[in-house]
């Protein structure tokens, strides 16, 4: 089981690493509102027909209302903070927010879970968080903008956070992922069509390219898929391992932003990069080292 749960929240931190720079090339033609309600009704229909056919018929009374809480925090509020400050930021810069994730999360499931402040995971989050102070020591700066722009990234770091301790909570009970997951969909479609109806141009034609619909495509299942691995995961994972974990957005994230938008690889970045992914790994030495003596 916790082989299965490490491969989830490895594979939901690809894809999750993709979407900074996927969500900058569909917001060269899409607006945020559209975008995000977008991504979120399809990701909702999509996981609905997966559990139809994976045999279970939803029943909010059931599932209860906290799924539904949760996807109006993540990913109906998150996702709308993130790509808001992907207006401003560059892709790579947004993925800083997981760095601070660690450090949050092991203290609060200590204080909500009882769960275990293991010191390797202090010390592998103080590798990660020196590794992305050197990643963005050559980061400029441009005044106004990334102000407004990080201050969006706090919301949704705060956001994060109570979220995946709900989400610890919620998959300690017998709910099926896939429930869950679609439940939190259904909500955050709510949230973010209501948004699009306040602040969006429900008017305004959708004219974008068979190239920004594929990256939308893209979007919608990098949404769907990714939460339903993570929730599978944090059924066996402690929150402060969760977190560590999801770190590896980083330098993935930033290794995408390079291929795929062009963005500057420097020396400084890749070491910070590579001590990330380090302080990842860490918490695993010790167990490696007993394994091969």
């Amino acid at each position: 089981m916790l082989i299965r749960a490490y491969t989830s929240i490895i594979a939901a931190c690809l894809l999750w690493s993709l979407n900074p720079a996927a969500n900058k090339l569909a917001l060269e033609e899409i607006a945020v509102p559209q975008l995000v309600f977008m991504r979120a009704v399809f990701a909702a229909f999509i996981l609905l027909l997966v559990s139809f056919f994976m045999g279970h018929h939803f029943r909010p009374k059931e599932i209860g209302w906290r799924p539904f809480l949760l996807g109006v925090l993540d990913p109906g509020l998150t996702s709308l903070l993130f790509v808001t400050s992907l207006t401003v930021l560059s892709a790579s810069n947004t993925v800083l927010i997981m760095a601070l994730m660690p450090f949050s999360q092991s203290v609060l499931g200590r204080v909500v879970f009882k769960e275990e402040l293991r010191s390797s995971v202090w010390l592998g989050s103080t590798l990660a968080f020196s590794g992305i102070i050197i990643y963005f020591s050559g980061e400029a700066f441009n005044g106004a903008d990334t102000v407004w722009g990080n201050s969006l990234l706090l919301a949704v770091f705060c956001l994060m956070a109570v979220s995946q301790l709900m989400t610890r909570k919620i998959m300690k009970t017998e709910i099926p992922a896939i429930q869950v997951t679609s439940s939190q969909m259904i909500s955050a479609s709510v949230v973010l069509f209501i948004y699009l109806i306040l602040f969006g141009d429900t008017e305004l034609p959708l004219q974008a390219s068979s190239g920004t619909m594929m990256t939308l495509l893209f979007l919608v299942f990098s949404m769907a898929i990714p939460f339903f691995l993570y929730n599978q995961a944090m059924r066996h994972l402690p929150i402060g391992m969760a977190s560590l974990l999801l770190v590896l957005i980083i330098p993935f994230g930033f290794l995408f932003a390079a291929i795929i938008l062009g963005e500057e690889i420097t020396l400084i970045k890749a070491i910070g990069a590579i001590l990330v992914m380090t302080g990842v790994a860490f918490p695993h030495f010790p167990k490696v080292r007993r394994k091969f003596i």
